[in-house]
């Protein structure tokens, strides 16, 4: 069976690498975006799994790309998965992006096993 096909919105070039590079080791199709426009915009004219989300993005910051994505019928049933790096709020941020509607969120730095395990839970395979 195909893994899913999950887009990463991420700006910061060697997370964007190095989580692009695990999940594709692990067999999922990766998509990636360097801000929170283009994000929107691939999962509208793609067929998108599951959404990881950094919330400090250029343009739309993960918050705004996350409750988007929930308010269009095409990508409302879409899994979006946040992650920050800015533990001083971190917690705040993730009620946030639960109550907007994420399945989960990370806290930067994350390991692969613990991403993995979120991107399985979430998408009902493990």
């Amino acid at each position: 069976m195909a893994k899913a096909r999950i887009l990463i919105g991420e700006d910061e070039p060697n997370v964007l690498k190095v989580t692009k590079a695990r999940l594709e080791h692990e067999g999922y199709e990766v998509l990636t975006a360097t801000d929170g426009d283009m994000v929107l915009e691939l999962a509208l004219k793609e067929k998108i799994h599951l959404v990881l989300l950094d919330i400090k993005m250029p343009k739309l910051n993960g918050l705004d790309v996350c409750r988007a994505l929930k308010r269009q019928p095409v990508t409302i049933d879409i899994p979006v998965i946040v992650y920050s790096g800015s533990s001083r709020q971190l917690e705040r941020l993730a009620d946030q992006c639960i109550e907007i509607g994420a399945a989960d969120w990370l806290s930067k730095p994350f390991t692969t096993a613990d991403l993995l395990e979120k991107i399985q839970r979430t998408l009902g395979s493990g």
